[in-house]
């Protein structure tokens, strides 16, 4: 006779709902206010349970850190040009993911989490640093001029700008800095 309702055990998804909530916490609260026992009081386990998965904090961060570069990463593959001799093809990709980025879907709210975890820990922006060397040693080819770094360097400062929201997030405004950007390296700049 069975006396408790068993559960499927799936830890994936488990540990993709521990990292939810704790990105959730960080987004909502900032970094300060990520608790273990607030991450497993808002995932609905118990401290015990979250413990099981991620050892310490620090291992709950770093893995919320990982699941944030393999989506961002995932979605700048989906969106590299197939032609492997577009100019800036990995910087371009770069600026469409991020310029794509909707802070008000609940999971696209985990790149600000990114941001917030690299303005705050050297660890994090070495790991981060880490990840888009390794990028650019892939696009060697096509990355190194000064057009793709400044298009890199000025996606990163629309995230920032949007993160907090900023005069230049305004939708007509990005819109035309956009435009811009992609014209880089054309010749069509006016």
């Amino acid at each position: 006779m069975m006396t408790r309702l068993q559960r499927k055990n799936n830890p994936a998804a488990l540990r993709l709902r521990l990292l939810d909530c704790a990105a959730q916490l960080i987004v909502e609260h900032g970094l300060p206010a990520l608790t273990l026992d607030g991450v497993a009081r808002e995932a609905g386990v118990s401290k015990g349970g979250l413990l099981h998965h991620y050892s310490s904090k620090d291992a709950l961060i770093g893995g919320l850190f990982e699941m944030v570069v393999d989506w961002f990463g995932g979605q700048v593959e989906a969106a590299i040009d197939p032609d492997e001799t577009r100019p800036a093809r990995f910087s371009r990709a770069y600026l469409q993911v991020i310029a794509q980025i909707d802070m008000s879907v609940p999971s696209e709210k985990r790149l600000a989490v990114l941001i917030l975890m690299l303005s705050s820990d050297p660890h994090f922006c070495a790991r981060w640093t880490s990840w888009v060397e390794a990028q650019l040693r892939e696009h060697q080819a096509t990355d190194q001029s000064p057009v793709a770094r400044c298009m890199r360097l000025a996606a990163d400062g629309l995230w920032l700008s949007d993160l907090g929201g900023g005069p230049d997030s305004v939708a007509t405004v990005r819109h035309e800095i956009l435009q811009f950007l992609e014209t880089l390296g054309t010749g069509r700049q006016s």
